[in-house]
C-alpha cells in the first residue's frame, strides 16, 4: 500500500500536465501513488496522461462520466486512494523534489494529522515570488476569516481523520470547505515553514467578476456552514477584505 496518495483533477491540461507529473516523479520520497482524474476533457488530455505515464504502475488514470467540476474529480480520487496520507496537486502546479519527504517527516515527528506549507508563486512572465503563510497554526476560527491554506501544499492523515471528501455545496470554494470540515472537529492545521510547492498565477487566479467571487464565498458560509444571512454576509465581508490585503 502506498503511503501517500496524490490526487489531481485534470481538465484540458495537455500543456502543463507533463511538467506536473515530472515534479511528482522526481520526489525523493518514492512510496506514493498518483491518481489523476480527468474531468471529461475535450482536448485529448485523458489519452495524453495515459501515454506519458505508461509503464509507471504507481499512476492510476481515471475519467468522470461527464464534466462535473474539480470537487467531484478529487472525490473520485480520494475514494480510490490507498495511501495513509492524502495530498493534492492540480494539473498545472508543481512540487519541489523534497515536498513529500519533508512534510511526512514533519507530520510523523510531531504527530500532526493536517499540515500545509509555504509556496512559490510562478507568474506567466517567469517571475517567481515566495508566499509565506503568516500563521504557524490555523484553526477553524482562523479559516472562517480567510483561506490561508494552499490546496497544493496540504497533506492530511486519513488513518487518523478518515477520508475527508470535498463538499459539493460550495462551488469554487470546495478546498476552503474541506479545511473547515477538518478543523471544526478540533484538528488544527500546522505549517511546515518551507517553500515546497509552486503555484502558477494565471487566469485561474484573477477573477474578472468580483461580485461572483463574493457570491461563492457567501454560499460557503450560508449553505455549507449553515450560518444565518447576517453572519454569512459578515464573514464574506471579512474574507473579501483579507483577500484584498494579499500581496498577489
Amino acid at each position: 500500500m502506498a503511503k501517500v496518495s496524490i490526487i489531481t483533477p485534470a481538465y484540458n491540461c495537455k500543456k502543463t500536465i507533463k511538467e506536473t507529473y515530472e515534479s511528482i516523479y522526481a520526489q525523493t520520497f518514492s512510496d506514493w501513488e498518483w491518481i489523476v482524474v480527468d474531468d471529461h476533457s475535450n482536448d485529448g488530455s485523458f489519452e495524453y496522461i495515459k501515454e506519458i505515464t505508461a509503464g509507471d504502475n504507481r499512476v492510476l488514470v481515471l475519467q468522470t462520466p461527464q464534466n462535473s467540476g474539480a470537487a467531484v474529480a478529487r472525490n473520485l480520487g480520494i475514494e480510490k486512494a490507498c495511501g495513509r496520507y492524502i495530498a493534492f496537486l492540480d494539473s498545472d502546479d508543481l512540487w519541489k523534489k523534497e515536498k513529500i519527504s519533508h512534510q511526512i517527516k514533519y507530520m510523523q515527528e510531531n504527530n500532526y494529522f493536517f499540515t500545509f506549507t509555504n509556496y512559490d508563486l510562478l507568474y506567466s512572465n517567469g517571475k517567481i515570488k515566495q508566499h509565506r503563510v503568516k500563521y504557524d497554526v490555523i484553526t477553524y476560527r482562523t479559516l472562517l476569516k480567510s483561506n490561508h491554506i494552499g490546496c497544493l501544499t496540504v497533506v492530511y492523515d486519513s488513518q487518523a481523520l478518515g477520508k475527508v471528501f470535498m463538499p459539493l455545496d460550495c462551488e469554487k470554494r470546495e478546498d476552503h470547505g474541506t479545511w473547515l470540515d477538518i478543523t471544526k472537529r478540533g484538528t488544527s492545521a500546522y505549517r511546515l515553514d518551507e517553500y515546497l510547492s509552486i503555484y502558477r498565477i494565471g487566469e485561474k487566479t484573477v477573477s474578472s467578476n468580483k461580485t461572483k467571487m463574493m457570491k461563492y464565498q457567501y454560499r460557503l458560509y450560508r449553505k455549507h456552514e449553515k450560518f444565518s444571512v447576517i453572519k454569512s454576509v459578515w464573514y464574506t465581508f471579512i474574507c473579501s477584505i483579507n483577500k484584498l490585503l494579499k500581496k498577489y
